[in-house]
């Protein structure tokens, strides 16, 4: 089938509550549209994202019909969507979507507001549909938020689960509030006696999980134990001494995605509520242990500043985050000293913060840099490795060149503007006779047409090709010392080396006497995000970390 008629369809649905708007109801409704006007729905290409909000683009089936339009095999013509909010509830998104869409040659139809991407008027009443659909998330947040305040109100409990308490049926519905868990309760007791006592924080965290306390909440795929972080946050909450406050944070979604990070409200917003008959924690043993908790937030936390992205991201470190136990799967983390003669070394933070796990072994950061990085660096020198990287830098940079350089276009152009005035030269000589000047302006005009055709094609110094070469030189050079260039600009660095690998395990093994890691993983050469990995690289060029005594190499790159 190659007549333009070849039809995609999207439907969205956020939560199973719209039944109305359900999916299939969405795709019957364009499937008619496509039978009462000549279109042929491809039934490979209905994509379907449910219980996702529209305010972000991050949805599975969304992208992969984004990835299907801009394919250079386009397999469909058209998109029909039921109306602009499944697409998108975001406007600028909304917007932006369809133009490049309509730039891509596609035409966009939503079928239940008659809006037609090829209508002059459709990008009016995209703009209008699109203002109201989010104008629709904007108020339903208002009124959700000004529900959950009525609740508050009335004594009833807003969030989900809290440690310590156990939410029961109100009567009126869906409605809940709390009590006290005496369980639980007996545990939260104790933490803030330990603490008052002298106890810190890490110490509560192993002592619970030692003697089997049950944590707060279980996680799939994890071992369920108590953390530092959640000890620390529940020695802070005031609903223990009975003082409830609401509205001190919201949520908000990331721009462009359905990711929500919660952020703190000016403190004139926050609303606090006595609750007697929620205490459980006696008020001046509450407050010794806030007194506690704020002499080490003011020597710990000085100057530093709280972000939105993860520590391992900001970290100063080169493998934070990239670095796994592979006893227990937890990130090793870095340690540093109070003293000037101790050295950041790695450690598993299950064993360290909630003694969880075996893994006692401790390793000097820089002996793990220098080793890990030279074994790494053996694998990028090898002839091969640095001619395949080469090579497909070369093929990219080649088709960059003929397809998209402006530069390389201009000269074609000019080009063939000297061929063609050489050989009106050439019929002026024919036709009137032999012409100094004009024999002159050719010659010109030939060296002219020599020199684009050696930029274009030669072997030259202006050549791609002797460009290739001198970037050859300079990776070997540079790769030559790895670590000094990796630890030139760390955040730079980390953010490459996270395409290249996702995660280095770090295996303690008995070495005579005494303990060392194995560390092992699988370093991508082109990227994990290129498009090579999957369609063009072989599982040759796939290099195997393995270090065993020392970090010295017990088997060679694969």
């Amino acid at each position: 089938m190659t007549e333009p008629n070849r039809c995609a369809v999207y439907a969205r649905i956020s939560t199973e509550k719209q039944s109305a708007l359900s999916p299939a109801d969405q795709i019957r409704k364009c499937r008619e549209f496509a039978a009462n006007h000549g279109l042929v729905v491809m039934p490979e290409h209905v994509y379907t994202d449910q219980g996702i909000s529209g305010v972000g683009s991050d949805r599975p089936a969304f992208q992969n019909l984004l990835n299907a339009a801009f394919s250079p095999a386009r397999p469909f013509d058209i998109i029909l969507v039921d109306d602009t909010s499944r697409l998108s509830r975001s406007l600028t998104e909304a917007v932006s979507v369809v133009q490049r869409l309509q730039f891509a040659g596609l035409r966009v139809i939503f079928v239940s507001q008659g809006i037609d991407s090829d209508s002059e008027q459709s990008d009016v009443q995209l703009t209008v549909h699109g203002l109201v659909d989010s104008l629709y998330v904007k108020e339903l947040a208002k009124k959700t938020h000004r529900g959950l305040e009525g609740r508050v109100l009335r004594g009833l409990h807003t969030g989900g689960r809290c440690y310590g308490y156990t939410a029961v049926p109100a009567g009126d519905g869906e409605s809940k509030h709390l009590i006290i868990n005496e369980t639980e309760a007996r545990v939260i007791r104790r933490m803030f006696e330990m603490s008052a006592g002298g106890a810190s924080i890490r110490k509560i965290t192993k002592t619970l999980n030692a003697e089997g306390v049950p944590p707060p909440r279980s996680r799939l795929g994890r071992r369920n134990a108590w953390c530092p972080t959640a000890v620390r946050e529940m020695l802070k909450r005031s609903l223990y001494k009975g003082e409830l406050t609401w509205n001190r944070g919201k949520f908000v979604k990331v721009p462009g995605t359905n990711q929500r990070r919660r952020k703190l409200r000016p403190p004139f917003e926050w609303k606090t509520f006595q609750r007697p008959d929620l205490v459980i924690v006696p008020a001046a043993l509450w407050d010794s242990v806030q007194r506690r908790l704020q002499t080490f937030d003011g020597r710990h936390r000085s100057g530093k500043t709280v972000g939105l992205y993860p520590r391992s991201l900001t970290s100063p470190y080169l493998f934070s985050g990239l670095l796994k136990c592979a006893s227990c799967g937890s990130n090793l983390a870095i340690l540093t000293g109070g003293g000037t003669h101790r050295h950041p070394k790695y450690v598993c933070t299950a064993y360290y913060n909630r003694g969880v796990c075996d893994n006692s072994l401790y390793i000097r950061r820089d002996v793990l840099e220098e080793r890990l990085l030279d074994n790494l660096q053996r694998d990028l020198l090898q002839p091969k490795a640095v001619e395949f990287a080469i090579e497909e830098f070369g093929r990219q940079l080649r088709s960059a060149l003929t397809n998209f350089s402006a530069e390389i276009i201009q000269m074609r152009e000019q080009k063939q503007k000297l061929e063609r005035e050489i050989r009106n030269f050439s019929q002026a000589i024919a036709q009137g006779g032999h012409s100094k000047y004009l024999v002159e302006e050719i010659a010109v005009r030939e060296r002219e047409v020599d020199k684009i055709t050696e930029r274009l094609l030669s072997d030259g110094p202006s050549s791609v090709e002797s460009h290739i070469e001198g970037i050859r030189t300079f990776v070997v050079k540079e790769i030559s010392d790895l670590r000094t260039l990796l630890n030139h600009d760390v955040a730079l660095a980390k953010k490459e080396l996270r395409r290249h690998v996702a995660e280095i395990r770090m295996l303690p093994a008995k070495c005579g006497e005494g303990w060392n890691y194995v560390a092992e993983g699988s370093w991508d050469l082109l990227g994990s995000d290129s498009e090579l990995v999957q369609k063009r690289q072989p599982l040759d060029w796939r290099f195997r970390m393995v270090a065993g005594v020392g970090f010295e190499p017990t088997t060679s790159g694969l």
